[in-house]
């Protein structure tokens, strides 16, 4: 059918007339139908059987415009295409993480899926004080099968015109995944619009010009910030999930998923990390008031969220290294073929991780700039309601930022990034 921009009216109606869904639900008398999205970008709805409340679907609809902003920002509607295509290849990728699609209709621009009804955003609630004691380990192990099995390293293989090194699948999937719409608006809203003084700028009035010109007028990091774009434009790496953080986190104690990932791109590996990394940071950031208006200390949380930024990085780097080893075991690519072949391919490793790292963190610092002075906010500290204390937080965020891109050719380790966050935010 042609695109129709669904309600909650018109969801049952859509819903009940196709195939997959008379096998799901047994009956479409007694259903609930909510609209639940964040209001960015599209429309998303939890129909239930309220009979059968096991019978639950997740319908999510892309609608031609910026949500946030309005019909004045038009969107291409394809762009749920991107969303299904990655979901389903993280799925073969990651089938424990990613929810199952029952269908898809890239007329209508719509996915249905899975309703992770036993699991919850992280985002709020964290704000709250939980901790997902496995969220770090499930995360990590996410990154490292996305990343290296969608990159050059994990994808080459031999084929009869290039027996030893073919990378024909990977370029392939490149072209697939130029979604070209989403990287605008991320081009745009963290690496450009933050960095001047833009009307799609927002944030919150105690801080000040002072406060502005030391990010916006500062010549190094304007230069670090717009190199960190040129990577992200230019260098196709591995496939993204795009927007990787806590509000794109469902979780329970003992099941993570990722969800959301309509941003797909092939992009620089370490973007999803840092995009992670900086909105933890955030968190981090939050928590020493969130803990205090909850009558706890802050240090135990807060070395919590330390701890999983911690585990995150430290299970990405052995587990991406593990599949590599692994990969070559397979492959046994003629260029280590030699004595003291072994010793070169374990620096190529060691060097390559710690270029996705250096590349993670300085994404880190440009994703906590953007959710401070940016349009898109985090309700760590946007939802913080005492304006004066919001506005110190939101200015550690911009130090700790600050610091994370100039520096981020200089790290060798998280806890030396974890040491520039506790030298800003003590966090005793």
């Amino acid at each position: 059918m042609a695109y129709v921009q669904l309600t909650e009216e018109l969801v049952l109606d859509y819903i009940k007339n196709l195939e997959p869904m008379q096998e799901k639900f047994s009956s479409f008398d007694n259903i609930s139908i909510k609209e639940v999205g964040d209001g960015n970008l599209n429309y998303v709805y939890i129909v239930t059987n309220i009979s059968k409340p096991e019978e639950t679907i997740i319908l999510k609809q892309a609608v031609p415009f910026l949500r946030v902003v309005g019909e004045s920002w038009p969107l291409d509607i394809e762009r749920m295409e991107f969303e299904v295509m990655a979901l389903r290849q993280q799925y073969e990728f990651c089938p424990d993480l990613v929810p199952e699609i029952y269908y898809a209709d890239t007329e209508m621009s719509l996915v249905i899926m899975q309703n992770l009804d036993k699991h919850t955003i992280i985002r709020g609630e964290m704000n709250l004080g939980k901790k997902f004691p496995k969220m770090p380990d499930h995360v990590s192990t996410f990154l490292a099968e996305m990343i290296f099995k969608s990159s050059d390293w994990g994808m080459a293989g031999k084929t009869e015109k290039w027996p030893h090194h073919d990378s024909a699948a990977k370029k392939e999937m490149v072209e697939k995944y130029i979604n070209k719409d989403l990287c605008n608006l991320t081009e745009n809203f963290i690496f450009s619009y933050p960095l001047y003084k833009s009307d799609t700028n927002s944030y919150t009035p105690g801080l000040t010009e002072e406060d502005l010109a030391d990010i916006q007028e500062d010549n190094e990091l304007k230069v670090k910030a717009a190199m960190l774009r040129y990577k992200f434009m230019n260098n196709a790496e591995a496939l993204l999930h795009g927007d990787l953080h806590t509000g794109s986190i469902m979780a329970n104690e003992e099941e993570t998923y990722i969800i959301d990932p309509e941003f797909a791109f092939y992009g620089p590996a370490g973007f999803d990390i840092g995009l992670l990394t900086g909105n933890m940071f955030l968190a981090y950031i939050a928590q020493a008031y969130r803990q205090v208006q909850l009558g706890n200390n802050p240090l135990e949380y807060r070395k919590w969220v330390l701890d999983a930024i911690k585990e995150i990085w430290e299970g990405f780097i052995s587990k991406y290294d593990k599949l590599w080893q692994e990969k070559e075991a397979e492959d046994k690519y003629p260029m280590w073929d030699y004595e003291g072949g072994s010793e070169a391919f374990k620096m190529l490793r060691e060097a390559e991780v710690l270029r996705i790292f250096r590349d993670a963190i300085g994404f880190a610092g440009t994703v906590m700039i953007r959710r401070t002075l940016g349009l898109a906010k985090v309700s760590d500290i946007a939802d913080i309601e005492d304006t004066v204390a919001r506005a110190v937080l939101d200015r550690l965020a911009l130090r700790i930022g600050k610091q994370f891109i100039l520096k981020a050719d200089t790290f060798n380790s998280i806890q030396e990034v974890i040491a520039i966050a506790d030298g800003i935010s003590p966090l005793v």
